[in-house]
């Protein structure tokens, strides 16, 4: 990769291809990730999000599985509504307004089976749009049909009304420590108890990993320490859960750990709301025991049990504030000192007289990385994490963020940060160098050390890193554009 700036105009093939929406209005990309070796054929495989498709009445949304392997893509193009069951499947939602597709997920081997398994989520779906998360357990001939039936797997039940549960899905990795992979659930639209009644303070479910059987279901009501446990937030107008994300092993004890986003959160420093907060709980044996985490307990309790990142500026009157913790992902080790790093996104983040630039950050982990409980990423300095700073007025930058992979296959991790309002996504190449001066400056990238994608109608509303989806032994990347109207 030599060169800075990369159009997708120029997807031929042989460095990429594009993956067309079936209807105009399904939102294809709205979500988008790698989806691992779902089929068990040693190739990875891809899901995309198409909320707004109206299989079973208006926005039940649909979702797609899109099967990777050498030559995948050849052509330049591959159209959704052509997969067969050889190429890939669909996953139809169920009821209307259930928007299935909301957010998409690997699930890594949640029942233990040996193969990948999915997660897709209907965040409207449910009697009183408590939103449901469907785990599709993966096979040999998971899909061969062309078809994929939301029973083939289990349900997750949400709790409370319009509590909207799977606006966000991760899987986690193994956070207690079992040899069996969990997930979590974001909630952002979850009500204060009615003893103190409050809108959207926001709460998260971990759902521990097993052997659950085709056809059931799990209602996160019933969580109580031994299958997953509640993540409870206090505050109204917090929005945890409005994203989740595995952390890596971010203080490098050996055991997964997980972020929540809550951009609506108060600023510590202020004492006004929308700076955002990112809540980092570590993992471990006795994670989530007595059933209930409260966030807000989150560092006072006990530092060993996570610590918080807090945004920088507060909202006003004129403005939505920075909304840190929009977007989390794990970062992979950026820096290549061997603990998994942080990557968070705060959209609304305005530079000079520009509004809404946007920003990410990478937090650095390590042993030491919770220190009193609270970093403030005010404070990053190049030793502890770094901040990039978008370059458009409403570009949004950190719209999306995502690991990457080792893209450029140097050994080092690289991120990408999506910038759906100028309709760019940033790609920076991991290296021992990145960010030591405490900041990036996106007008730098050569080629050398990170390059530009850019397209239109919201490219980089969604980003994820894809794996190794044509099987050329370098990782892929895959970018949801859901604003897209194909030319006929």
């Amino acid at each position: 990769m030599s060169n800075q700036l990369f159009n997708l105009s120029n997807l031929n093939g042989r460095i990429g291809f594009s993956i067309n929406g079936v209807t105009l209005g399904d939102r294809s990309g709205f979500s988008v990730s790698s989806a691992g070796d779902i089929n068990g054929d040693g190739n990875a495989d891809l899901i995309i999000g198409a909320p707004g498709a109206d299989p079973n009445g208006l926005f039940s949304g649909t979702s797609y599985v899109v099967f990777g392997g050498p030559g995948v893509g050849a052509s330049g193009s591959i159209e959704l509504a052509d997969l067969d069951g050889t190429n890939g499947f669909v996953i139809a939602g169920l009821n209307s307004t259930g928007f299935l597709g909301f957010s998409v997920s690997s699930g890594g081997d949640i029942n233990s089976d040996g193969t990948n398994d999915l997660v897709v989520s209907a965040p409207g779906a449910g009697a009183n749009n408590n939103g449901v998360s469907y785990v599709i357990f993966g096979g040999s001939t998971v899909g061969s049909t062309g078809s994929v039936d939301l029973s083939s797997g289990f349900a997750i039940n949400g709790v409370d009304p319009a509590e909207f549960s799977g606006h966000s899905i991760s899987n986690l990795g193994d956070v207690n420590g079992d040899g069996k992979n969990d997930l979590l659930i974001g909630a952002p639209h979850a009500l204060l108890p009615i003893s103190s009644p409050g809108l959207n303070p926001g709460k998260a479910y971990v759902v521990f990993g097993g052997t659950q059987a085709p056809g059931g279901s799990l209602d996160l009501s019933t969580l109580d320490g031994t299958n997953g446990f509640l993540l409870t937030s206090s505050v109204e107008g917090n929005l945890a859960g409005f994203s989740v994300s595995s952390a890596g092993d971010i203080n490098g004890d050996g055991i997964k750990d997980f972020a929540i986003g809550a951009p609506g959160s108060d600023s510590p420093l202020t004492d006004n709301s929308s700076a955002g907060k990112t809540y980092v709980v570590f993992g471990g044996s006795g994670v989530g025991a007595t059933g209930t985490l409260d966030l807000s307990s989150i560092p006072s309790s006990d530092p060993k049990t996570g610590f918080v990142i807090n945004g920088i500026d507060e909202g006003s009157s004129l403005d939505l504030g920075d909304r840190a913790g929009w977007s989390v992902s794990d970062a992979g080790d950026v820096n290549g000192d061997g603990v998994s790093d942080l990557i968070i996104g705060a959209p609304f983040v305005d530079a000079g007289d520009q509004t809404n630039v946007g920003q990410a950050y990478v937090v650095f982990g390590g042993t030491d990385v919770a220190g009193s409980g609270n970093l403030n990423l005010a404070s990053l300095n190049g030793t502890n994490g770094f901040a990039i700073t978008g370059i458009e007025a409403n570009g949004l930058l950190g719209s999306s963020v995502s690991y990457a992979g080792d893209l450029n296959k140097d050994g080092y991790a690289d991120v990408a940060i999506g910038a759906k309002g100028a309709g760019k996504v940033y790609v920076l190449f991991g290296s021992e160098e990145l960010g030591t001066t405490g900041s990036v400056d996106l007008s730098t990238l050569d080629g050398e050390n990170g390059l530009v994608i850019e397209g239109t109608d919201s490219l980089g509303f969604s980003v994820s890193g894809a794996k190794d989806v044509n099987s050329d032994s370098i990782d892929d990347l895959v970018i949801g554009a859901p604003g897209l109207e194909l030319s006929t």
